[in-house]
């Protein structure tokens, strides 16, 4: 009996440590949340961490991906990299699920995960009302056009119509492009990465670094030390003028000094 309980508890340890890393499981709650509610906004945020010698190519590698990826409709929003003391890079993008999945197995491989999360929006009735107003927006669209029709040789009501009918269709194609933007959130979701270096620092780089700020350092104690100075001079020239009367006072109160 020990035996069989040993080997069952072997085989769930196994199966533990096959799986992949902690964005996976992210990912799997995600999609099945997904599968309940369709009118739903995901934004995902991944950290990785890489050495110096890795990060640029890292960067180019999630680009080239997600250009790439033409079968999940990837589209970059927007990526920038810095070098210096700090070195670290951020790329954002839009895909479908499963591109999305994709990139955080990518960048998951290639780095060491430090943090990650997912945010939802629930944009249920930001579409149900943009679905109503596009709905009357249209019947009064089509009343105007049965007006346009029933004119005639009215001049007067003509214009009128017409130019109702102009700023019904303005309002149509902003309230469509509204909704288009909306559904886009919905279908695709928002992947925001964020790659920073291991950096491993030699013995010199912290004194070089300091030699580098040495003129800054100086200049900024130079002014403490002025700003101190100025709050200090006040007190000195009341302690030089207050100080001979306070002693004589104190004299005056002991009384002359006996033989």
């Amino acid at each position: 009996m020990r035996k069989i309980v040993l080997a069952v508890a072997v085989t769930l340890l196994l199966a533990a440590c096959g799986k992949s890393g902690p964005y996976q499981a992210v990912e799997t709650r995600v999609i099945d949340e997904r599968k309940g509610n369709e009118l739903l906004a995901y934004e995902h945020s991944i950290d990785v961490a890489t050495s110096e010698a890795q990060m640029q190519p890292l960067y180019e590698k999630v680009i080239a991906a997600c250009k790439a990826d033409t079968e999940n409709s990837c589209l970059l929003l927007d990526s920038s990299i810095a070098s210096g003391r700090y070195m670290q890079a951020r790329i954002s993008m839009r895909s479908k699920p499963a591109g999305i999945k994709k990139m955080m197995a990518l960048v998951g491989k290639e780095g060491q995960v430090t943090s990650q999360g997912t945010k939802v929006e629930d944009l249920g009735r930001p579409v149900l009302d943009s679905r109503k107003r596009l709905e009357m927006l249209r019947q009064y669209q089509a009343q105007l056009q049965e007006l346009e029709k029933r004119s005639g040789k009215d001049v007067d009501a003509l214009i009128k119509v017409t130019k109702e009918l102009a700023t019904v269709q303005a309002e149509l194609e902003q309230a469509t492009a509204a909704e288009a933007l909306l559904m886009q959130r919905i279908n695709t979701d928002l992947l925001n990465v964020a790659i920073s270096a291991e950096g491993k620092q030699s013995f010199w780089t912290p004194v070089k670094r300091s030699l580098g700020n040495f003129t800054d350092n100086l200049s900024e104690g130079m002014a403490s030390a002025i700003t101190a100075l100025a709050y200090m001079l006040p007190w000195l020239l009341a302690f030089v003028l207050l100080f001979p009367l306070g002693r004589k006072g104190w004299r005056r109160l002991r009384g002359p000094r006996k033989p």
